[in-house]
């Protein structure tokens, strides 16, 4: 059946919305799957590189605007964008994401290839290139890669090829079922085969004796947060549940305390470091910091016992969340937002791990876990990962179940148990295997109590990142074009 032109982009972009069900909280991994197929199907009927353009852009711009529509919370509930601007900006963040599909379509039809290798080999390829491209270009976004979804059933080869490499088998077993269903389906179980029997394997061993850890879970709504007016109750409130937590590790979310570090009362220091002190625990804190220069902040984690030292300070920020990328352009937008400390440096992506709790813990900050090749940077020289994050920005949304989910993805990449310290959720402890072992229901205050370990050894991921699999994509290409001009010189 061939569908008119408006039903089949209309179909597109369907598609591509529907895809945020694949993804926490629901994670109906299969959507993707359809959702793909309706893409590489609309590409395989486009017959050309210039009418795979538009297709191509409409189900990217479904995709992200389900995925992505997050945004708006922020820009217009905690940033005071007037709704037709956020709306407007959340639709034009989409389309610029759309175009890499775009641009994957586009290519599809317009690089050399042999026709037998187009939507076999080619169009899986030429999709996860450009996501990756996404992952890195102007700071990058890779937020819903295709990958993120498949935790729960090829979560066996992410310490192996990372989640652009489970992304890109998975787009392969769609785009050759548009050739061939019976090998695709062959292929799909050869996959599902080998994740499962990959999962056996233990690459990551304990050391030393378990650690107890307490994640404070402050909720401090994102619009008290900053209102100098509530900044006694956000410290009264952590204060109370560090003095109530129970583990030799104490973790408070990103910027917990409201302030620089140097401005927090000398007092409350003292108190809090008291309560750590009558249970022998360290306590890391989330928390802006100042350089030398007192014009440079950062955002950071503090360990108490050892404020002098130098804390984690954030690498991966957030364009216009916390800097202001190329200003003398983008600098206008400030006008219409309210985004406290916007103007946060950037400081180094490799930094040495807390030495403490008889290990070495990496911190990050937000969404940097979302990056997996920069995370393993640290996780390689560190027994214990740990995320500090602020979600309360997007309170409403599923970002932070979507969030939580990639960090899954790191726990298995790098072998490591990763404790997830947030304001409002989802605050949790996720194990080697990328599954949830403790958890505190969202939007309430309190400590999740938990067991982790050290964990030392080194995943084939964590040692080699994303260099393998991205050197075999632009290999594919290379081979495509290799084998398309020998045929043609073997014809002339």
């Amino acid at each position: 059946m061939t569908l008119n032109r408006p039903t089949a982009l209309l179909l597109q972009f369907l598609s591509g919305t529907a895809a945020v069900t694949a993804f926490a909280p629901l994670s109906q991994a299969w959507v993707i799957l359809i959702s793909l197929w309706v893409l590489f199907y609309g590409w395989q009927q486009a017959g050309s590189a210039r009418r795979a353009l538009l297709p191509s852009f409409v189900w990217g711009l479904g995709y992200f605007i389900g995925n992505a529509s997050w945004i708006y919370i922020s820009l217009h509930t905690h940033g005071n964008m007037p709704a037709p601007l956020a709306g407007a900006a959340v639709f034009l963040f989409a389309a610029y994401l759309a175009l890499f599909p775009m641009l994957a379509g586009w290519l599809t039809w317009r690089l050399p290839c042999p026709e037998k290798w187009r939507f076999t080999l080619l169009a899986p390829t030429l999709f996860l290139l450009t996501e990756w491209l996404r992952g890195w270009l102007f700071t990058g976004f890779p937020w819903a890669s295709i990958g993120s979804a498949q935790i729960d059933w090829l979560g066996g080869l992410y310490p192996i090829i990372g989640t652009y490499g489970v992304g890109w088998l998975v787009a392969l077993c769609v785009s050759v079922f548009l050739v061939d269903k019976r090998f695709a389906v062959g292929l799909a179980i050869a996959v599902l085969s080998t994740s499962s029997l990959l999962s056996q394997i233990t690459w990551t061993q304990p050391m030393g004796e378990p650690v107890k850890v307490s994640v404070l879970q402050g909720n401090i709504q994102q619009s008290m947060k900053w209102n100098s007016a509530f900044y006694m109750q956000s410290l009264e409130n952590y204060l109370k549940l560090t003095q109530q937590a129970k583990g030799q590790l104490i973790l408070m979310p990103e910027t917990a305390i409201p302030s620089f570090f140097k401005d927090i009362p000398a007092w409350y220091i003292e108190e809090l470091r008291v309560a750590a002190a009558a249970k022998s625990a360290t306590l890391l804190l989330g928390v802006a910091t100042q350089g030398e220069n007192p014009q440079h902040y950062y955002n950071s984690v503090v360990n108490l016992a050892q404020p002098e030292a130098t804390p984690y300070g954030k690498s991966h920020l957030v364009p216009f969340g916390e800097y202001i990328p190329l200003p003398w352009l983008f600098g206008s937008i400030y006008k219409v937002l309210d985004m406290p400390l916007s103007g946060f440096q950037r400081a180094p992506l490799a930094q040495v791990p807390f030495d403490i709790v008889g290990g070495k813990v990496a911190a990050n900050v937000c969404y940097e876990d979302v990056f997996g090749d920069e995370i393993r940077v640290n996780a390689a020289n560190a027994t214990l990962l740990a995320n500090f994050t602020n979600m309360a920005w997007f309170d409403g949304s599923w970002a932070a179940e979507q969030h939580a989910q990639m960090a899954r993805a790191r726990a298995l990449e790098n072998g490591r148990y990763l404790i997830r310290a947030t304001n409002t959720g989802k605050t949790a402890i996720i194990n080697p295997k990328g599954q949830f072992v403790a958890m505190l229901a969202p939007e309430q205050t309190g400590i999740l109590e938990g067991e982790v370990r050290h964990m030392q050894g080194t995943t084939p991921y964590q040692w080699a990142g994303d260099k393998p699999v991205i050197g075999l994509l632009f290999g594919i290409l290379l081979a495509a074009g290799i084998v398309k001009r020998r045929k043609q010189s073997e014809t002339n």
